[in-house]
């Protein structure tokens, strides 16, 4: 038998010398003291990194499996669904002995000599190109992938979900990840009603819905917003944090839903036929239900 702490240390002292001939170095999180083992935990995982130049390794174990990790992102900001799997191993604490961790870091030392060799980094997952602020400012809109990725960014719990979307079908499917994710997380904060998360909630809303193409904008009225159902006492928690022309439009459809026709609209939007990979573009199902949504959208120009 083997404690954990031990596993992670005799780990931690095999891999310091392979992994600064990578180019990195034990990570210390900031407040952690230097004598000790920057151990952290994130749920049921117990994990310690190595900082390289914007990237991360991390030595990882979870239940009885220990892996190595790689992310191109900095160890403070890097989040779970950033990680590529360089090598996993079974590990059991009850049974291991110091010679079967020591087999571990032995097969770990080769992965990193083999995907570090000669300057060279391992293939690490990528998220979809995304629209920056600073374009914005000159004039581009977020797209949908951009969307994902600021919402992402500020709900990381959801980040892993959104990485796993985009490896699914190979392209971001936004009315699944937010059909299954997106949406019940506002839905849960506009319930709670608790002002510092609504104006964090409805900060990004407003952002992305004054600078998004017409599917953005689609998205946050029909598919998350519209899932408050014409409620009305959700609707008030609702209106003192949406700009004026978000809260029109919100209004409007959600009356729209209500109705017998937006209740067959709801009805295809609920059982959505099976996905298949885009081959040329098709009108937007959304676009169109919002144009009906009382004549127009308004504003939506982009």
């Amino acid at each position: 038998m083997i404690e954990i702490s031990e596993a992670l240390q005799i780990l931690i002292d095999s891999l310091k010398d392979p992994a600064a001939k990578a180019g990195f170095s034990l990570y210390f999180p900031q407040g952690a003291p230097r004598g000790e083992t920057p151990v952290c935990m994130e749920r049921d995982t117990q994990f310690v990194s190595f900082a390289g130049d914007g990237s991360t390794l991390r030595i990882e174990l979870t239940g009885n499996t220990v892996g190595l990790f790689y992310a191109e992102s900095a160890p403070d900001v890097a989040q779970k669904g950033d990680f590529t799997r360089l090598s996993l191993s079974l590990l059991e604490p009850e049974t291991a002995e110091v010679r079967d961790v020591k087999y571990i870091a032995d097969e770990f030392i080769e992965t990193l000599e083999s995907k570090f060799s000669a300057g060279k980094k391992p293939q690490a997952k990528k998220l979809p190109g995304a629209v920056s602020k600073a374009a914005v400012r000159s004039g581009a809109f977020y797209d949908l992938p951009s969307f994902g990725n600021r919402f992402t960014a500020t709900y990381p719990e959801l980040r892993a979900a959104f990485r796993e979307n985009i490896d699914t079908y190979g392209e971001f499917l936004a009315e699944d990840f937010f059909g299954k994710y997106g949406t019940p997380l506002a839905m849960d904060v506009i319930r709670e009603n608790n002002p510092q998360k609504m104006k964090k909630l409805f900060n990004l809303l407003n952002e992305m819905y004054d600078n998004g193409v017409n599917d953005v904008q689609s998205l946050i009225v029909v598919t998350i917003l519209g899932e408050i159902n014409n409620d009305e006492t959700l609707l008030a928690n609702c209106v003192d944090y949406m700009n004026e022309e978000l809260c029109v439009n919100v209004i409007r459809v959600n009356k729209f839903l209500a109705s017998s026709a937006g209740k067959t609209a709801r009805m295809r939007l609920e059982n959505p036929p099976r996905y298949k990979p885009k081959k040329e573009k098709k009108s937007n199902f959304l676009s169109s239900l919002m144009g009906g949504a009382g004549g127009g959208m308004g504003g939506m120009t982009n």
